[in-house]
């Protein structure tokens, strides 16, 4: 690996690979757009290469000022991962004297095939843990260690130059999987900190939030539950849920809702854009995740001013500090949710004091531009 980039500037020249569609942004796609900007801000140069998983989106592309590039290949029944993987290995060939590094969001089936092929090119890649997607059936998922396609995916991977990894658990089970601690890169996400947020006004009702996609394993109908028990057993508070995100649950839920009879209590926003405004309309934030690498959407809550409550798990235990950030709950548990959440709606001066603590953490360990920082010494060599 060279300390210099590839033309002459020592400024990185870097091909981010998203393993999803791209641009529509989930956790891990938001955080790599991120990178890009803030990594351009310092001089540095990113384009996007990413699989044409929607057979309607153009080949070549932009999004905030970035080249996006989308290989294609035959979407057919079983082969067609086997196509995607050989059409990806001929871009990265292609391509290998263009950059000074690859590295690819999210660890899947783009990692292995990098893998395979990184020991006749020189250039050095790195693969990040995103969180959920390596969890359910990937790399880190020990339920699934001993199936072929599981056991194949992390042994290509082994291949690659680093592994980087964002939280204190996902780190843990790099190494549970069978990866050097040499290999591995420990380097969060991160956010933009700007201005300190403005104290939230007063509002008629309390404001409660949760923003990401709506899948199983993101615990949303476990906080749904959690505030119909916190409406039955102390009617008092006024307060209002509001759900930002889309997904394959979203059906479920508004089922849900309208069975506990908390229409008029929960709001479906649906997938947002505008986080900041969203963020900054809350009182109390909630993650009921049953499994996370490192949530961007709590580390925004907490930029801005937010006590968060989060299931006691993976990311959020690197980001809430019991007690002084916000609570920390057992995955799953609507009961001691509730009760959480009912210990800040009765203490307003607490939520004030957690956000601002919060927010502390945020500007001290996962700003922008430490991590993009630590990224340039990897890139570097």
């Amino acid at each position: 690996m060279t300390s210099q980039s590839s033309n002459g500037t020592g400024k990185p020249r870097v091909l981010f690979v998203v393993d999803s569609h791209f641009p529509v942004i989930g956790g891990a796609e938001s955080q790599a757009l991120k990178l890009a900007v803030a990594l351009r801000e310092r001089g540095g140069h990113v384009d996007f290469l990413t699989p044409q998983l929607d057979q309607s989106d153009p080949l070549v592309d932009t999004h905030c000022g970035f080249a996006i590039k989308r290989f294609s290949y035959p979407h057919v029944r079983y082969l067609g991962t086997l196509f995607m993987m050989i059409n990806f290995a001929r871009c990265l060939i292609a391509s290998r004297r263009d950059y000074d590094f690859v590295h690819i969001h999210i660890t899947r089936y783009l990692s292995a095939t990098a893998g395979l092929i990184r020991p006749f090119i020189k250039l050095p890649m790195m693969t990040k843990i995103s969180g959920f997607f390596e969890f359910e059936g990937g790399v880190l998922d020990m339920n699934g260690g001993f199936q072929p396609v599981n056991w194949l995916l992390r042994k290509a991977v082994r291949n690659i130059d680093y592994v980087h990894t964002i939280s204190q658990q996902t780190r843990s089970k790099l190494i549970e999987a069978g990866f050097a601690e040499s290999q591995i890169r420990f380097i969060p996400n991160g956010v933009a900190t700007g201005d300190i947020p403005a104290e939230s006004p007063k509002r008629e009702r309390v404001v409660i939030g949760y923003c990401g996609r709506l899948r199983h394993v993101k615990g949303v109908d476990v906080l749904i539950d959690a505030i119909a028990l916190l409406k039955k057993n102390n009617p008092q508070p006024d307060i209002e849920l509001r759900i930002a995100g889309d997904g394959e649950t979203m059906d479920e839920l508004r089922h849900q809702v309208a069975k506990l009879g908390l229409i008029d209590t929960v709001v479906f926003l649906g997938a947002i854009s505008d986080t900041a405004t969203f963020y900054n309309g809350l009182d109390v934030y909630v993650q009921p995740s049953f499994a996370e690498g490192l949530p961007n959407s709590v580390i925004e809550a907490m930029n801005a001013g937010m006590p968060v409550i989060a299931s006691d798990i993976g990311g959020n235990q690197d980001l809430v500090i019991d007690g002084n950030t916000g609570y920390l709950f057992k995955a799953g548990d609507a009961e001691l949710l509730s009760n959480k959440l009912n210990t800040l709606l009765s203490e307003p001066t607490q939520r004030l004091l957690m956000g601002k603590a919060g927010r502390m953490r945020i500007e001290e360990h996962f700003d922008i531009a430490q991590v993009v920082e630590q990224l340039v010494d990897v890139y570097r060599g």
